[in-house]
């Protein structure tokens, strides 16, 4: 797709990002650079993606090690006649604003421009962003465009205005513009004669440093100067592009006129065609919105009554014209007064917000009141229909009255990040420094309480959970050492920053300097993952080459640091986190230690070595067919206590939620899971994890007939949707389900088809497991619209996920797309659990979802499947599932796109390495829109008579398993038909008695039926037998202890070991081999002595282990106090069941149930079995 940035003629689409590129290359750019932040990071992934282009044509593409130092190559840039450009986010313009006051006073000679990119929403800004008050003190004119055609072609002018001005540019753009895009006009590119190929030589002798060196007494000099003619010269230049532009004016007077700037107008024309007056209404577009071109306010003021300023933020542009119009009045200049009105509107009417960002559904619901009152009782062609106005108004309370209750999705770390491991182990750390036992133990001291200051970068995710404690502050980026700095003297604390690699480069080291300096009692734990990971993987001063690829010089970030600490006897260590055990004591004896202490953590960003491990993979399959070799994590259901210790020490999106026959399990997400080991090294907590590697001597079997991936009913072509005006769609998941991949596809379809495109992919925390948005709009014709899709507006909802679907329909999550009478829903009906859900803070239901996805869309339209288990069985991941639900809604005739033109996206928008799996997707989902049912996937859960049959073979096959078999039949069968319950609680009976019996034999068994017959003899039928239930699930659980020797006969079971075959497509038969490494930490108590160590151990280990039932009477304290809660409850629970009346009746069965919170094992479970025993006193002190 590169091709296009070399494009000179016709048109084609681009992401904001990628337009501000082209239009640097049309404008005739030698230098670009900046550092990289949101919305703008992509801006540095364009150029290096157009690395052979830049380098062709002698461009220097380089990103400072800060915002204040690409500034400061700006400076240096205008000392010969070129152009140059830096891109930064808002709050990098804060770093760099002491470098950008000195050097654009210093002027020009090619131009300047600064591109700042505004997170108005907030949604991925620490602070409230508006660039425009910061250029105005910095004395920068400044640019904001607001179509995507302006964004490309006024970079030119920029550079233009800039020289002229002899002042730098500052470019203001918008998240929705920076993560937007659209089709757009194209020039060719302008290369420039003086770059790094064809260098110049700078005459000293011409320098004129009176100019040039911004210092007493020329500072005065150059103020006055900047005033009076570098301004002024702006504003001429500004006029000479026709940046500011007035629409729909005619020579009669209007009743009001509008004046806006930047997205601001692009949301204004929209709210104005969605309320059918567009064009009706004189409009003065300021693209220069400072210094204001005062003359052609005034030509506009001098034909409207009143000025309606339509700004996003903070009233500044408004002021500026209340100003100007005031003063020309005041001078005689205007025969009257203008009204200017903004943030208030006349005669009570609600004004344009001052704070968020704006968008078109806020500007209708501005507007309608507004329009009425001044045009409600007018003729045409001014007056406006009434009716239109009210159709609106009714529309907007239908969607707004929208009531949804959903958790948020926050973000964390992505499977695999090393930053994962150090959280991970601070978090425990945290915890145990405030034991007194823990510390005396270990440490021979008092209890610590740990303070974390924060810092920006992917590590900001420790405000979140599972780690909310490990950070107390935010400063800035790299001066989480400095705010340790304003506390340290007065406190006894120890304190911890963590820094990442890009930080430490960007300003840490002066901070560590710092701390050095005031000798701080502070611990840096410098995160060195080798990129600058939270803004998408761009290249640090570690790196051994740049965002062009030529090769640089690789700066150590440990001898660096030795630099700094010279002679001083300062602790800096390089350890591995990934090395749990070791790397938790020296993180405990590092912050114990007096003084400043520097920790490196080193381990590659998980996305970058999940990359390279992919290329690497899909060589190997390239040459040989097959991998050899896969490794595998995997979690034993049967094992797992759902403790949700592994979930809550690390917070990993690689595990999930899986129902089982025993409740909800902590299982393996196969598709995010990147087999990092992180949740495993929890081994202390849990022995289910193990690791799994399949060997292969030839490619694997496939485990599905492809044929039934298409078939002959999609052979009738839906007619593609129709529409007038415009169709627009919301896309919505989670980062990694391909909600950009949607995108793509459908803007190079609609492009394809011949539609004006445009679309905003609200993506900032993509990488992180936050929600990912999509919108996107066709149009027949070149309308003014913005990309955002007005409230209860969307033709489509495609819901990758179906939470982020739902969040589309709450007007109090900004987007509120969907109406009932309008949007059709297709989307995923698979749960992706959120960090809360995983760690036990909060959950939410399939079926609720659903209910409001039918309730607020077309229910007749509705379509839902689980594409993530079709895509997984069939395709081998879920990564496939998006385009399955394409060609769902595709086949149901919800596109306005033909077959060839989403066939043309598809080949234009993926690797052609996955091409044919994602069209075989495509097709799958076609075939899944008029056969719901072709695609199996779960096997039909068990009745209770089969699960009974296959209970009594697999007994069959034990050592004299025939009359075990026959045994445990009678008794089951027997006990059945006394209670005479529903079907699946019998079949769980079975289940149960079947696990005791593997358990501890078939006496132990019989102990547990005894105990439900006699719980049921006294139960209520009137009141559903709920005591009986509940005591044949709870009772199961006390009694069946997971020692060393049950837990190791559930890790070799014949049933896990066909359901990993299954899993991983192993066919012995082929050749293919499964083996285990469990990853345990067993522990056996000794002549009263804990003895536990780390043991990963083999299949064959633990057979043996299994047989070693006598160690249960040989060791008597082992697992005591499981024993000893297991009576307890017998005793206490089981066996006083004897209700007198319904209220104890209600005591006693949520007694029966005070074990679904006895999980874990050992120290996590026996507080919770303590805690339970006080449940139980309280519950039946009066029973």
């Amino acid at each position: 797709m590169e091709d296009r940035f070399i494009q000179e003629s016709g048109t084609n689409v681009y992401t904001g990002c990628e337009l501000l590129v082209k239009g640097a290359l049309e404008g005739q750019v030698n230098l670009l650079t900046g550092y990289p932040g949101s919305p703008l990071a992509e801006v540095f992934d364009v150029m290096k993606a157009n690395a052979a282009l830049l380098k062709e044509h002698g461009i220097l593409a380089q990103i400072g090690n800060n915002e204040a130092l690409s500034v400061a190559r700006l400076n240096g840039s205008q000392m010969a006649n070129l152009r140059a450009a830096a891109f930064m986010k808002n709050v990098g313009m804060h770093v760099a604003s002491d470098a950008l006051a000195i050097s654009n006073l210093a002027g020009t000679t090619g131009g300047a421009v600064v591109v700042v990119g505004d997170d108005t929403w907030g949604s991925s800004t620490q602070v409230p962003a508006d660039s425009r008050f910061l250029a105005r003190h910095l004395y920068t004119p400044v640019i904001e465009p607001s179509t995507f055609q302006e964004m490309k072609d006024w970079l030119s002018a920029a550079f233009e205005i800039s020289a002229r001005s002899n002042l730098y540019v500052t470019y203001i753009v918008t998240l929705t513009q920076a993560e937007g895009g659209g089709t757009v006009e194209l020039r060719p590119n302008r290369y420039p004669e003086t770059s790094t190929k064809n260098q110049t030589v700078i005459d000293t002798a011409l320098i004129n440093g009176s100019n040039r060196i911004i210092l007493p007494p020329d500072t005065p000099r150059i103020e006055i100067e900047t005033l009076t003619e570098r301004f002024p010269n702006a504003v001429k230049s500004a006029r000479e592009h026709n940046l500011n532009q007035i629409y729909h004016l005619n020579d009669s007077e209007h009743e009001i006129g509008f004046i806006a700037s930047g997205l601001g107008y692009s949301y204004l024309e929209h709210a104005l065609y969605e309320l059918e007056f567009q064009g009706r209404i004189p409009i003065l577009k300021l693209g220069l919105t400072h210094p204001v071109d005062e003359e052609i306010v005034r030509e506009f003021a001098s034909h409207v009554r009143e000025i309606y300023v339509i700004e996003e933020k903070r009233p500044l542009l408004e002021k500026d014209i209340k100003a100007i119009v005031g003063r020309f009045y005041q001078n005689g200049e205007m025969d009257r007064l203008v009204q200017v009105w903004g943030k208030e509107f006349p005669d009570g009417l609600e004004g344009i917000p001052d704070s968020l960002g704006l968008n078109p559904t806020i500007l209708i619901q501005h507007l309608i009141p507004l329009l009425r009152h001044k045009f409600g009782d007018k003729d045409e062609p001014i007056g406006i229909d009434p009716d239109v106005l009210i159709r609106e108004e009714q529309h907007l309370e239908q969607v707004k009255a929208h009531q949804v209750d959903i958790p948020a999705r926050t973000p964390t770390f992505c499977p695999g990040c090393p930053h994962r491991d150090s959280a991970s182990v601070f978090k425990e750390i945290t915890d145990q420094f405030m034991d007194p036992k823990y510390m005396e133990r270990h440490h021979a001291r008092s209890p610590v309480d740990l303070v974390f200051h924060g810092d920006i970068g992917c590590y900001s995710m420790l405000k979140y959970e599972p780690f909310p404690r490990l950070m107390h502050n935010l400063s800035a980026m790299a001066l989480g050492g400095g705010a340790g700095a304003g506390i340290d003297p007065f406190i006894t604390n120890k304190q911890i920053v963590f820094m990442g690699d890009s930080t430490f480069f960007h300003g840490g080291m002066s901070a560590i300097s710092d701390s050095i300096k005031n000798s701080q009692d502070l611990t840096y734990v410098i995160l060195d993952n080798q990129t600058t990971g939270m803004t998408g993987h761009q290249p640090t001063p570690s790196t051994e080459d740049d965002i062009l690829g030529n090769p640089t010089f690789a700066q150590d970030i440990e001898k660096v640091v030795q630099g700094l600490a010279g002679d001083a006897d300062l602790f800096i260590i390089r350890t591995n986190p990934e090395n749990r055990v070791e790397y938790k004591k020296l993180v405990e004896e590092t912050i114990l230690k007096p003084g400043v202490k520097i920790l490196i953590a080193d381990k590659e960003c998980g996305i970058t070595y999940q990359r390279r491990l992919r290329r690497e993979h899909q060589q190997t399959i390239k040459e040989r067919g097959f991998l050899s070799v896969e490794k595998h994590i995997n979690i034993t259901p049967e094992v797992c206590e759902f403790c949700l210790e592994c979930t809550n020490a690390t917070g990993c999106p690689g595990l999930k939620i899986t129902e089982t026959d025993y409740g909800p399990k902590i299982g393996i997400d196969q598709s995010n899971c990147v087999s990092d080991g992180a949740c495993a090294r929890i081994k202390w907590a849990c022995p289910s994890f193990e690791e799994v590697t399949i060997t292969r001597k030839r490619p694997p079997r496939q485990q599905v007939d492809l044929r039934v991936m298409s078939a002959a009913s999609t052979e009738v072509l839906p007619s593609p949707r129709t529409f007038e005006g415009t169709w627009s769609v919301h896309a919505a998941g989670v980062g990694g389900m391909g909600i950009g991949t949607i995108s793509k596809v459908l803007v190079l379809a609609g492009r394809a088809q011949g539609y004006h495109v445009r679309f905003f992919d609200k993506k900032g925390l993509a990488i992180r497991n936050g929600g990912v948005y999509t919108n996107l709009i066709y149009s027949k014709t070149a309308v003014e619209l913005s990309p955002i899709i007005p409230y209860g507006k969307a033709d489509l909802l495609l819901g990758m996920d179906m939470l982020e679907a739902v969040r589309g329909l709450d007007a109090q999550a900004g987007f509120c797309v969907a109406s009932s009478d309008r949007t059709a829903a297709i989307v995923n009906t698979a749960k992706t659990d959120t960090v809360t859900t995983l760690i036990g803070q909060d959950d939410f239901k399939l079926a609720d979802l659903e209910n409001w996805l039918q309730r607020y869309t077309d229910a007749d339209a509705y379509f839902g499947a689980d594409v993530f288990e079709i895509s997984e069985k069939y395709l081998g991941n879920k990564l496939y599932a998006n385009m399955m639900l394409l060609g769902v809604a595709f086949q149901r005739g919800h596109l306005p796109l033909e077959l060839e033109s989403i066939q043309s996206g598809l080949k234009l928008a993926v690797r052609p390495a996955d091409l044919e799996t994602n069209q075989r997707a495509f097709n799958m989902g076609r075939r899944l829109a008029v056969e719901p049912d072709a695609f199996a996937t779960a096997p039909q859960r068990q009745t209770y008579k089969t699960l009974l049959r296959e209970k009594c073979e697999s007994l069959t096959r034990r050592r004299r398993g025939a009359a075990l078999a026959h045994e445990y039949e009678v008794l089951v069968q027997q006990t059945v038909e006394r209670l005479e319950l529903d079907d699946e609680t019998h079949r769980s009976f079975a289940l149960y008695v079947y696990d005791l019996i593997q358990f501890e034999g078939m006496e132990y068994a019989r102990l547990y039926v005894e105990k439900i017959k006699g719980v049921h003899s006294k139960d209520l039928a009137e009141m559903g037998y709920r005591a009986t239930k509940a005591a044949i699930k709870y009772l199961h659980k006390v009694m069946l202890i997971k020692d060393e020797v049950y837990v190791a006969h559930l890790l070799t079971s014949e049933a896990k070991l066909r359901r990993d075959k299954e899993l991983y497509n192993v066919d012995e038969s082929n050749g293919d081999k499964i083996k285990y490494l469990h990853l345990n930490r067993p522990r056996f108590t000794i002549m009263g002595r804990d003895l536990q160590w780390d043991m990963n151990t083999k299949n064959w280990q633990l057979r043996l282990m299994k047989r070693m039932r006598f160690l249960r009477r040989l060791l008597s304290q082992w697992h005591k106090l499981e024993k000893v809660f297991r009576d307890w409850y017998i005793a206490e629970v089981i066996d006083t069941f004897a209700p007198h009346d319904r209220e104890s009746y209600e005591d006693h069965v949520s007694a029966i149930a005070v074990p679904e919170e006895v999980r874990g094992y050992r120290e996590v479970r026996y507080p919770k079995m303590e805690n339970a025993r006080k449940k139980v006193e309280e519950l039946l002190r009066n029973a």
